[in-house]
This record gives C-alpha cells, structure tokens and sequence, in this order.
C-alpha cells in the first residue's frame, strides 16, 4: 500500500476518532442532564409527599380526638389551607409533568446517540483492521528521516566511525518507536478504557442494556491493551531468560515458532557441547534478537513454508545457518530496504558482536542466512 492510501487511513481514523469522541461527550453529558432531572423529580416526590401529610393534618374530618391542648381552628382557615396546599401540589405534579416530557425527550435522543457510537464503534475496528493489514510496523515512522534522521546508507567497506553513526541512529529510532507504540497503543488504550469507565458509571443506574455493552467493549479495550504490551514486549524481547541453559531458551524457540507458523515446516538441529551452558547474557539476548528477525522476515516478506534451522553453540563460538523456500533476496536489498529495517539492524548487532553475517541467495531457491561470532560462558 502507498504512503498515499496510507495518508487516507490515518485521516480516516482521525476523523473517526474525532466524531466518536464528540458523540461520547454528547452522550455522556446528556446523561448528565438526565441524572439531575431525575434528581429534581426525586425531589419533587419528597415534596409533594410532605404537602400530602401537612394536609391531612389540617383536613380533619372530625374533632373526636380534640383535647384541651387542641388549638381553635376555624373550619373556613382549614379549608383555606387545604386549598394552598393542593394548589402547591398541582404545581408540584405540573413541573413533574414538564421534567418527564424533558427525561423523554433526551432518552430518544441518547437512543440516537447509541447507535451513532455503536456504528462508530464498529467503523473503528474496521478502520484499525485495515490498518493492521498494511505491511511492516515501522509505517508510522515514515518520515523519520525528515525530522531529523540521517543514516549512513552506504554499507559497503564502512569504517568503524560509519558503524559508530549507524549504531546511534538504529538506537535512537528504536526508542522514538517505542515511544511511539506506547503513546500510540498503551497510552491512548488507557485514555480510552477510562473514557469508557466514566461512560460505565452513569449508565448503571440509567441504562442498563447501553451499560452491559460498554462493559463488553471496556474487556474489549483491556484485550487489546493486553496484546499491545505483549507485542512490544516481544519486540524487545523482555521475556528473554538469561538465566536458563541455552540449549534450553534454543528449544523452547523452535516450538514458538511451529505454534504460531503451523503453516510451515521448521527442521531444526541444534547441536550443544554442554546442553546446561549458560551464556552470558549480552549473547542470550542478542541470539534472539538475531533470530526473530530472520524468522519475522521469512514469515512476513518471503513467505516461506520450510526452513531448515542449524545452529552449533560451544564455549567460544555460535554458529547459525537458516535457510527458507521463500521469494528470495535481491543482491542489493540493504540499499533497496529503508534505513531503519531490521536487515540493518542484523548487520549492526553481528558487528557488534564481533562476528560475520552473510545473506545471499539459496543454492536452489529462497534465501540463504549464515551468521557466527565468538562468545563466552556466563561467569
């Protein structure tokens, strides 16, 4: 899809944005408007209940329970008081009636309301599906470079200065994407869980139906919440576990990857020279780091259905061979491939490491990726 089309859904969910939040606050403060008008009738009841007492005191109907005490009250002063009376409660009943004729009235108009918001509602995820449909996640930093970004392109026979710049850019734009996923998907999902909770808290006592479908889409919004820390997690690996034999960690990746990718065909070997090594961490979390880029490209842009996975690990050194039946790669894809891509990244790490990366194309068809570097047991 072109930055253009790109453009047009993010204008789209702007706009959807836009008017779901004034339909919410339209709603929201009409249920305001509804809580005092009920109060004000709850009001009224009290007062006209009062009324009704008052003039049963004064109404009597005889004087058999008169005693000595019993003030002298004329018939006529009685029934003048009756009379205020019922003229207050007639007034009473009247700004009932006009209240109810108000309560009415916004309750059709919250009806609207509704489905404006469910329609609305449903626009946006259709909205956010189509989104999710865009290739690559780096789209909302397209522009990186025009605010400021400038990455030595140039890879081949780079010197180590070339290496140094390349580092801190790679650096630098993986913190302003996370930033941007946590002001994106973490922040604006709590901003819109609790929008959704102060909606919640003056539907219980008005409208029981519109509440148990807030309440639906506020475990919705928790979901989505959920799977958006998960995924950056992931992105940055946080649930790597250093701590445990690397043959271990090796293990439990292969079957991540055939659990999520049932579609293809892993076959891995994986040979230790002590299955309870430990490595040192910066090597544990960087073997990941290599891996799931590899493994993400091979599933999102070659579309590959086999791979076959060798990795070799002793005390001094790992040694890595993937090799996949997907599309291929161009002999010049770093030039082709923006600046920030995880290609790019693979390289800086390897180096890094002090260690050889090569991507080529396979001996038959698909890619083939050979990586090695030296490393050192945990201490």
């Amino acid at each position: 899809m072109g930055n253009q089309q790109k453009d047009k859904i993010k204008l789209i969910q702007k706009a959807n944005k836009a008017m779901l939040d004034y339909f919410n606050s339209n709603f929201i403060n009409q249920l305001e408007d509804i809580q005092e008008l009920k109060t004000r009738m709850f009001e009224i009841d009290i007062k006209i209940d009062e009324l009704e007492k008052t003039k049963e005191i004064y109404a009597f109907k005889s004087n058999s329970k008169k005693s000595v005490f019993t003030p002298v009250v004329t018939v006529d002063d009685n029934d003048e008081r009756g009379k205020l009376i019922d003229r207050q409660i007639r007034d009473l009943n009247e700004v009932k009636t006009s209240l109810d004729i108000k309560i009415s009235g916004l309750d059709n108009s919250l009806k609207t309301l509704k489905k404006r918001l469910e329609l609305l509602t449903e626009a946006g995820n259709a909205i956010t599906d189509l989104a999710l449909q865009v290739d690559g996640s780096m789209d909302s930093f397209e522009d990186m470079e025009e605010n400021g970004f400038q990455f030595v392109k140039d890879t081949s026979g780079q010197s180590d200065e070339n290496h140094g710049y390349n580092i801190l850019m790679l650096d630098a734009f993986e913190r302003t994407f996370y930033a941007g996923l946590l002001e994106k998907d973490v922040k604006d999902g709590l901003s819109n869980l609790n929008h959704k909770l102060d909606v919640l808290s003056y539907l219980v006592g008005t409208d029981a139906e519109r509440a148990k479908l807030t309440v639906k889409e506020i475990v919705g919004c928790s979901d989505e919440l959920k799977d958006s820390v998960d995924n950056i997690c992931k992105k940055i690996n946080s649930n790597t576990e250093s701590a445990k034999p690397i043959s271990t960690l090796l293990d439990d990746f292969v079957m991540k990857q055939r659990d999520e990718h049932p579609e293809a065909i892993i076959d891995a070997h994986i040979e230790c020279t002590d299955f309870e090594m430990i490595l040192h961490p910066i090597f544990t979390i960087n073997i990941f780091r290599l891996l799931n880029i590899f493994f993400d490209n091979i599933f999102m842009h070659a579309n590959g259905t086999r791979i076959e996975f060798t990795l070799a690990v002793s005390p001094h050194v790992i040694d890595v061979k993937i090799d996949d039946n997907g599309v291929g790669i161009k002999p010049d894809y770093l030039k082709e491939s923006p600046w920030y891509s995880s290609l790019h990244k693979a390289y800086e790490i390897v180096y890094l490491l002090g260690g050889k990366l090569d991507i080529s194309e396979g001996a038959e068809a698909g890619t083939h990726v050979a990586f090695s570097f030296s490393v050192r047991e945990q201490s």
